[in-house]
């Protein structure tokens, strides 16, 4: 199961590739790859005052925030993983830019990466465009509800029950703390009933803040 928020609200998305500049005849590789994103925020209050007409919501007071911002990530951890894995990046990536998870824009980013693996050799950086309507602009505080937390925190009982202690087989990564899962370790590893490995630690601090999967939005049982 994905969570996506349900695209009934205007938003869009344009990414577009910088490619490396020659220097004296090669290349220029970085190990980084930088995203610049322009972010345009419209947040939009419903006046509940104002009569309805034909069964659509009225709005006033819509205010527009747009928000630029570069960040750059290990080509590694973004390329080195499964399906699974690239959709936690775009998740984390949403997260940063606190931008709800809209279908178009999920998917959009997640077959930019997925299309990068073979393609990302002469790939600088990505200038990523992005509309969103919001509840909230970036960094105010009110009583908005996340929507990763809308799925009561697992207790104690469930979390000692379902999150199974495991030895890997092959590395990975922890999507919640980003760092790797290695063979031979001794940080343990801990799979949840969707079958998705994370360190046990970081799995048990994330489930007793929200009882669902973080890549797959899987409840976890109570």
């Amino acid at each position: 199961m994905v969570f996506y928020v349900d695209d009934n609200v205007d938003s869009f998305i344009d990414v577009k590739r910088i490619y490396n500049n020659y220097d004296g005849g090669r290349l220029r590789n970085n190990q980084n790859l930088f995203f610049d994103f322009q972010v345009h925020y419209t947040r939009a209050e419903e006046d509940d005052d104002v009569e309805e007409e034909e069964d659509l919501p009225n709005f006033d007071n819509i205010e527009t925030l747009t928000v630029e911002q570069t960040h750059e990530f290990d080509r590694e951890w973004l390329f080195g993983g499964d399906g699974d894995h690239t959709l936690a990046i775009v998740y984390y990536i949403l997260d940063l830019l606190e931008i709800p998870c809209y279908y178009a824009i999920v998917s959009t980013l997640t077959d930019e990466i997925k299309d990068l693996k073979k393609h990302e050799a002469n790939v600088d950086r990505l200038q990523v465009t992005l509309g969103v309507t919001v509840s909230r602009f970036p960094g105010e505080d009110d009583d908005h509800v996340d929507v990763r937390f809308v799925v009561a925190p697992a207790n104690n009982e469930a979390v000692e029950t379902h999150l199974t202690t495991v030895v890997v087989q092959n590395d990975g990564y922890c999507v919640i703390c980003m760092d790797m899962i290695r063979v031979g370790s001794d940080v343990e590893a801990g799979r949840m009933p969707c079958l998705h490995v994370f360190h046990r630690d970081c799995g048990e601090e994330w489930l007793r803040n929200c009882g669902i999967c973080p890549v797959c939005r899987a409840v976890f049982p109570s």
